[in-house]
């Protein structure tokens, strides 16, 4: 008999045990489900994503958008697989300021890409727990200038994943997209 086989499984148990973290796969998020009311099934499921960037961000695989996985503000911590730290509070202005001052593509999304990480199983977040942890359950901004009042701007609350017009002087938290919004369809 051939230890062919045998040495090839054992080759590739040695690989995967050897993969950094950010090679996983959005199987390795763990499931949301248990945040969820009795009932309620999730809209945003952990299978979705893909983790990126060591961890710091991942992909929406429904959406093509690459999100960042903490609040501005907050740091990724791999070890305890969390964001560490407060959100930083800013105007709208401030929070386009912020979005700037990130480099690369990354921006603020608009109102449209902010409502399709809402998870509506469950609120106070609003968000599926594993692929944004440690969320505050506050207002987000959205690059969405209101078109009934130049002074105001469209913004999620994730404590119920509702879409909101706030006052640009009013503060608000920050999350980061880069990417195009696919249109996914609806069943």
């Amino acid at each position: 008999m051939s230890s062919a086989p045998l040495v090839k499984r054992a080759c590739l148990a040695l690989l995967l045990v050897a993969l950094p973290h950010w090679c996983l796969s959005a199987d390795d998020i763990p499931s949301a489900t248990d945040a969820c009311a009795p009932g309620e099934k999730e809209t945003t499921p952990s299978s979705a994503f893909t983790l990126i960037e060591e961890g710091t961000a991942v992909r929406h695989e429904e959406t093509t958008l690459e999100w960042r996985r903490c609040a501005e503000g907050q740091r990724w911590d791999a070890e305890a697989n969390g964001c560490r730290g407060r959100p930083k509070s800013a105007s709208w202005d401030k929070a386009q300021k912020l979005a700037q001052e990130a480099g690369g593509e990354w921006r603020l999304p608009s109102g449209k890409e902010l409502l399709s990480i809402v998870e509506r199983c469950h609120f106070g977040p609003a968000i599926n727990p594993q692929v944004f942890p440690n969320t505050p359950s506050g207002l987000f901004w959205s690059a969405s200038t209101d078109t009934g009042g130049l002074d105001r701007a469209w913004c999620v609350s994730f404590f119920g994943g509702q879409y909101y017009r706030a006052g640009k002087t009013q503060s608000g938290r920050v999350r980061l997209v880069r990417g195009e919004l696919k249109e996914t369809q609806e069943p």
